[in-house]
């Protein structure tokens, strides 16, 4: 939510408890009036007198949110051990049979076409995604699809939606996409298997809901399956600023 100054005093102690509300950001002309606020409410991110430096924050929150809204299928021992692997949570098993098939199917350019037409049409009112449509269709085999991943476009923001709510149609057309970052992501994986001869440790900050943690403690020796790709750090200072952002 962002709300002026003289607004945030009055409405901070009636909304601050409202689950709904995750984040308060505040605008004003001088902000050391309210930077009380920051202390007394655990929901203000920030004071800004800078609309422009405010949208940045806003982006980063943003970002944050879908790092920390990644579909996460828990299944404790009891769970499997109850069940067969068909009988486990529908969305899981369908997740699973969709992945295989997608790793199966041969792509060409007119998939890459097609992905391209409908973002073109999904962004058309933002200029700069527009820009990144475009340096996708034309530059696509020149750069790796981690590379593309970890870039900051529509690319990330929209796979991780589409994997996330389950929105099947997206997903199919960004298929040939999942298949080439599946691929190489198995390719690096095994060079880096070969080069360290021995397991490493990767960490990740991840949000969660205290529902969420409570099931994870309980599923321990079970099974977890995410249905995202997760971007991990082996500094485990990196992965602990990101699970402090969430806080």
């Amino acid at each position: 939510m962002l709300v002026s100054g003289s607004v945030s005093q009055h409405i901070l102690p009636r909304i601050h408890q409202m689950s709904q509300l995750t984040v308060v950001f505040i605008l004003c002309e001088n902000k050391s009036k309210y930077e009380s606020l920051e202390k007394t409410w655990r929901k203000v991110r920030g004071i800004f007198t800078d609309i422009i430096i405010l949208c940045k924050s806003l982006q980063q929150v943003v970002y944050q949110y879908e790092e920390d809204s990644i579909g996460i299928s828990l299944f404790s021992p009891n769970d499997i051990s109850d069940k067969s692997l068909d009988q486990l949570d529908q969305s899981f098993m369908y997740t699973q049979l969709i992945k295989e098939i997608l790793l199966e199917l041969e792509y060409n350019n007119q998939s890459v076409y097609d992905l391209v037409t409908y973002c073109r049409d999904r962004y058309s009112n933002n200029p700069k995604e527009l820009e990144n449509i475009q340096q996708f269709q034309q530059g696509y085999s020149d750069k790796s699809p981690i590379w593309w991943y970890t870039c900051d476009s529509f690319i990330y923001h929209m796979l991780n939606w589409a994997l996330r709510e389950q929105e099947f149609d997206v997903i199919i057309r960004m298929a040939f996409f999942i298949c080439d970052l599946h691929r190489h992501i198995e390719q690096v994986h095994s060079e880096q298997f070969n080069e360290y001869q021995k397991e490493f440790i990767v960490y990740r900050g991840q949000g969660m809901t205290p529902e969420q943690f409570e099931k994870l403690k309980k599923s321990k020796g079970g099974l977890i399956s995410f249905n995202n790709f997760l971007s991990t750090s082996k500094d485990n200072k990196i992965a602990l600023q990101f699970a402090e952002r969430a806080l």
